[in-house]
């Protein structure tokens, strides 16, 4: 059962989900341009813990190039499960995952 809160927990609960969504839409949104590189989101993973919880699907689904099914076939050959996040990545799928989209 999930917990009773306030009116003022609930408005800062959905300020904080509206500011998650906006990141991972921009980071999405660079990444289809070219902007930024999957080194940057990596980077960006070790600073903040927003892009750390993001699924990596999601995140190899933006590369130019990338659709779904192309994804789900690049994962499944690296071994990356379908919900692991990039806080979850091991050095070894971080070196394929870059040395691939470089």
């Amino acid at each position: 059962m999930l917990p009773e809160m306030t009116d003022e927990q609930r408005a800062a609960a959905l300020a904080r989900a509206g500011e998650a969504r906006r990141k991972r839409a921009e980071i999405k949104h660079l990444l289809k341009t070219g902007s930024l590189t999957f080194s940057d989101v990596l980077e960006r993973a070790e600073a903040d813990d927003l892009v750390a919880g993001t699924k990596v699907a999601v995140i190899v689904a933006a590369m130019p190039g990338m659709g779904k099914v192309s994804t789900e076939r690049l994962l499944s050959e690296i071994g990356i499960a379908d919900g692991r996040t990039l806080r979850g990545l091991g050095k070894n799928q971080k070196e394929l995952l870059v040395e691939r989209f470089s």
